[in-house]
């Protein structure tokens, strides 16, 4: 049974990690336009809904190197500056299965660690952005043109994909998630 389980794993997270990275990439452009207001930018983060899901469900550290993996190419993907989200999401996915031991295993608290996830990213994205002059927005705009439409975004997005989640732990071995 742990043979066949590894098997899943070893090519189903990275089939999913990476149909999330494209999908992350066209899901902003297709998004209608009349939710947004002007200016405002939305950013999907369904590969990092995914590493989270994946780093707090399963004991595996072998999430680490496909966390850093994907978020390489995320950033060929989708960025111009490569590594950045490599590194970000490979501290995600460290600091989740660090953590995950003090909490429960539910969806409330995936849920959770989802929202501290893509809060920390985009804002050290910004910071770092910020930093070697490509962006030059206030906080204000930040915190209003990107991030809070980001976090309305993804937060539906996750809700959305929250049966899927659980058919996907499920098939993947995962037997004492806890359904609200």
């Amino acid at each position: 049974m742990m043979s066949n389980r590894w098997q899943k794993l070893r090519w189903t997270i990275p089939l999913i990690l990476l149909l999330t990275t494209i999908i992350d990439a066209a899901l902003p452009a297709i998004f209608p336009s009349a939710f947004l207001a002007q200016n405002q930018i939305v950013v999907s983060h369904i590969t990092l809904y995914f590493i989270v899901m994946f780093a707090f469900y399963f004991r595996d550290d072998w999430i680490l190197g496909y966390s850093f993996t994907f978020g390489l190419f995320y950033d060929s993907y989708n960025t111009t500056i490569l590594g950045l989200n490599a590194i970000l999401y490979f501290i995600v996915a460290y600091t989740v299965l660090k953590m995950k031991k003090f909490f429960p295993k539910n969806a409330v608290v995936n849920m959770m660690l989802f929202i501290v996830a893509i809060t920390f990213l985009d804002t050290v994205v910004y910071l770092f952005y910020n930093q070697i002059g490509i962006g030059n927005i206030t906080v204000i705009t930040f915190l209003t043109t990107r991030l809070a439409p980001t976090l309305i975004f993804n937060i539906v997005a996750a809700l959305l994909l929250h049966f899927p989640k659980n058919w996907i732990l499920n098939w993947l071995g995962w037997e004492d998630y806890i359904i609200f």
